[in-house]
């Protein structure tokens, strides 16, 4: 009898979802009122701090608690992190939070915040601000398909993290891929595909070598691209969660394309579904907000719901 009711304690605690360091609970269903938020930490560029503008909102659309920090230089490479994570003098980074847990009128982090304006930090000081339970990285877009751009790096960055807080969980970002109308793809002498095709390449590499689960954004816009379909055409982006164009309405067509490879607004809300689906564990196709700039295309929505959980699942 005995032996019998160990067997089940220990079948029972084997399927028991893990729990981050803070004591929340990645789930499909929504966490008890008392339960803590999960605390994130980014160590990003305008890849990363764009997850602020959807995912929070999803996130408490599906009642799960979110405590989500940038820390923001624009095109800001693994390299360049590297030499900044153990400058305990400069203050480059400008820091950026969804904050639910904080009480009203206070500044998360105060302590290691600096600066003139008092929204400026380092890598050391933020990574000891708060027992984060999950911290994510990623490589800047522009080097994002050189998979000799990640080492030694990314190895400098992983164990400042790894020393300064030892309960986070590390993610890596995989980055996504141009819209055919960005110069540099013409520079470098490849196309859309083939830089995704590489860049997917050195995140696999990259983190099989340290272990590290990724968040899938770059595979959810290429499937969203496949899927839709996107459609290029002079002058337009066809459709694309990346990039922006401009409609004149009374010459009847899109005239001008604009940044060619940040996410749009379209793209914020399936950054912040693949973000939700893989952090949290949700079930995404839950989340019945639509942004504004999907409300009159309500299929596009629910296609970007299927596929964030489809990467976030591995099923792609």
């Amino acid at each position: 009898m005995k032996k019998t009711l160990a067997c089940i304690l220990s079948l029972a605690l084997s399927v028991t979802p893990r729990l981050f360091a803070d004591g929340a609970t990645p789930a499909d269903t929504a966490p008890e009122a008392d339960a803590k938020p999960l605390k994130v930490l980014m160590i990003g560029n305008s890849f990363s701090v764009c997850v602020l503008k959807e995912m929070p909102k999803i996130a408490k659309e599906l009642g799960l608690k979110l405590d989500i920090c940038s820390l923001y230089i624009g095109g800001c490479s693994l390299a360049r992190h590297a030499g900044n994570a153990t400058n305990e003098a400069a203050r480059p980074y400008s820091v950026s939070w969804n904050y639910v847990s904080a009480k009203d009128g206070e500044e998360p982090f105060r302590g290691a915040l600096g600066g003139k304006d008092g929204k400026h930090a380092n890598i050391p000081a933020m990574l000891a601000a708060d027992k984060w339970d999950v911290v994510t990285v990623q490589q800047a877009s522009h080097e994002s398909w050189k998979a000799a751009s990640y080492e030694p790096y990314g190895t400098k960055l992983l164990n400042l993290i790894a020393k300064l807080a030892p309960q986070a969980k590390v993610y890596v970002q995989q980055t996504w891929s141009y819209t055919p109308w960005d110069g540099r793809l013409t520079k470098w002498n490849i196309d859309p595909d083939t830089m995704y095709t590489k860049l997917e390449a050195a995140y696999d590499s990259f983190a099989k070598a340290h272990g590290l689960d990724q968040i899938h954004m770059g595979k959810a816009v290429q499937l969203y691209r496949r899927e839709l379909p996107v459609a290029y055409g002079e002058n337009t982006i066809g459709g694309d969660v990346c990039g922006t164009d401009t409609f004149k309405e009374k010459e009847g067509k899109w005239t001008h394309v604009g940044d060619a490879f940040h996410l749009n607004a379209r793209g914020h809300y399936l950054q912040g579904l693949v973000w939700t689906a893989t952090l949290f564990g949700a079930d995404v196709t839950k989340c019945k907000a639509v942004p504004k700039s999907l409300e009159k295309h309500p299929e596009r929505a629910e296609l970007m719901r299927r596929i964030a959980m489809r990467v976030a699942k591995g099923e792609d």
